[in-house]
């Protein structure tokens, strides 16, 4: 392997002899070697440079290694599939407990075994580069899917930006709808959708799961679908928001049967709500059904409960914008 290939380790160790040791150890053994002797200078390297296995000392004044830890995995969500080794003095299965629990990949005790290292370090990478593999086959299967849904899809980073828009959503959102729009371009989003995405984006910075319904626009018949995506750190994935974006016109919910056994509805409540999404008006669907107003707004406010939304258009979308091939 060409030495600037080789893999790069980043090495975090306050005492200095040990930290030369460890690097000439690493060196020899055909790895490229970035040493760091304090947990704030490790953190500090992470913003220039992408190791691919990480060796830190626990112990240690200032950031220790669970500070380090906590600041890769909070701060540098591409590095999410880095193994991270702790090194300590500490061997009692305790400390070592702790170790795994705040999410270290494995625990090495001191005085350093060399050989047991060296075997570490090249079982952990070679998990790590496995991982990888797997996670490009997704993604590759994933942007296959985003240029070939017929449900119109833009993605947004974490600060709210516009980063990608696949082609229905091009088609959905070209000027006087339905037009044909350059593979490539991105067209501004509709401006009902600043202040949700905005929203969503601070939900998914800190970390959290959300999402809504909204109608976009009446005339075009578009209703859309967002949703607050956390950073994924198996997959190093960055947080954002992801936008579905359907054409009522084009697409029907599915069948009562699927609405009941996604959202947990009763049949009732599922056929209740999939007669408001076909269109039809809490009063046409009492007297399709036989069953008074009262009973159907109990039914809608229990299918409300289970699906997330707050009112009768927000419900609608939802149905209407599921990804799904509808059924019947």
């Amino acid at each position: 392997m060409d030495a600037a290939e080789a893999p790069l380790i980043l090495c975090c160790e306050d005492e200095p002899q040990l930290l030369r040791d460890i690097s000439d150890e690493l060196l020899e053994a055909g790895y490229r070697v970035v040493s760091a002797a304090t947990g704030a200078e490790m953190l500090a390297l992470l913003r220039t440079c992408t190791p691919d296995l990480l060796l830190c000392d626990i112990m240690m004044p200032g950031v220790d290694g669970y500070g380090v830890l906590a600041g890769l995995r909070r701060d540098h969500p591409h590095l999410g599939h880095v193994p991270l080794v702790f090194l300590s003095a500490l061997s009692l299965p305790e400390a070592v407990v702790r170790g795994k629990r705040a999410g270290a990949d494995d625990y090495l005790t001191k005085p350093i075994d060399y050989e047991l290292l060296l075997s570490t370090v090249e079982a952990r990478l070679r998990q790590s580069a496995m991982a990888r593999r797997a996670s490009v086959r997704v993604a590759g299967i994933g942007q296959h899917l985003l240029q070939t849904l017929s449900v119109g899809v833009l993605a947004y980073d974490a600060q709210g930006t516009l980063t990608e828009v696949n082609p229905a959503a091009r088609q959905m959102l070209a000027p006087g709808g339905g037009g044909a729009v350059c593979a490539g371009t991105l067209l501004p989003a509709p401006p009902v959708l600043a202040e949700p995405v905005r929203q969503m984006a601070a939900h998914a910075r800190a970390g959290q799961e959300d999402s809504r319904a909204l109608v976009l626009d009446d005339a075009l018949n578009l209703m859309a679908q967002i949703h607050a995506c956390p950073a994924d750190a198996a997959l190093g994935a960055p947080p954002g928001v992801v936008v579905y974006l359907i054409d009522r016109q084009s697409r029907a919910p599915l069948s009562a049967q699927a609405l009941s056994s996604m959202f947990q509805l009763t049949p009732t409540e599922a056929q209740v709500a999939r007669h408001l999404a076909c269109g039809l008006k809490p009063d046409e669907i009492g007297a399709q059904m036989g069953i008074a107003q009262t009973t159907i707004a109990f039914h809608l406010r229990n299918a409300f409960a289970k699906t997330g939304t707050r009112r009768q258009a927000e419900l609608v979308a939802l149905l209407l914008s599921l990804p799904l091939r509808a059924q019947h």
